[in-house]
């Protein structure tokens, strides 16, 4: 079984075991919230998609919203549970990993550090890369509004310069186990497990600044 596969049964058990009401990282939303935004993506992306088309041209996308609105916790856990529609284009393996390997392990850790006590896990070394090898192709886009060059390190893995342009004379280098940086690149700032090497100006800005995919 390839990474996303396993990360994306994990996270259903991790939905299973928390319930609806559970708390996450994504401010203001519950475990609830979270699974629905889940849903919507995967199974029914042009809900969202049409949803924000003028009123008599995408009547029957909202009348989709409105009823995954309206479903309960364990309608969409076993919506999500049982998957993609036979003619989604995430049944492509590369599409799958490129779209959700992130997603997934993001998500995940919203809902599972949230939890008080934080709910356990072990990614295993192979996973850690393959995190890194993912948030390598994502890097530039997450920090592109970095006032300095970034430098992710990974100890054992490698490095990966995120933001690195001629107006960019400045470094800060931030280390962390690949699942750490990919959480503070995604702006969960709180709950990463991080180090800044630099001037602490740069630092302070770095962390001032926005992130987002």
């Amino acid at each position: 079984m390839n990474f996303v596969t396993a990360e994306r049964q994990r996270l259903v058990t991790t939905f299973e075991r928390v319930g609806a009401d559970a708390p996450t990282l994504c401010e203001g939303w519950s475990a609830e919230d979270l699974l629905r935004h889940l849903v919507i993506r995967e199974i029914y992306p042009h809900v969202g998609l049409f949803a924000k088309v003028p009123v008599g041209l995408a009547d029957p996308a909202r009348e989709q919203v409105e009823e995954l609105n309206g479903q309960d916790y364990d309608t969409l856990l076993s919506t999500f549970r049982d998957g993609r529609q036979k003619l989604s284009p995430l049944q492509v393996a590369p599409v799958d990993r490129a779209m959700n390997t992130l997603e997934y392990v993001i998500h995940h850790e919203d809902l599972r550090r949230a939890q008080n006590p934080v709910l356990g896990r072990v990614l295993t070394g192979a996973e850690q890369r393959e995190i890194f090898t993912h948030l390598k192709g994502m890097a530039q886009m997450l920090f592109a509004a970095s006032p300095v060059r970034i430098v992710l390190h990974a100890p054992g893995i490698g490095d990966i310069t995120a933001l690195a342009t001629k107006r960019h004379k400045n470094t800060v280098t931030i280390t962390g186990a690949p699942v750490e940086l990919a959480l503070f690149a995604f702006g969960r700032d709180r709950v990463a497990d991080v180090s800044f090497a630099g001037d602490a100006s740069d630092i302070e800005k770095v962390t001032a600044s926005k992130r987002s995919a």
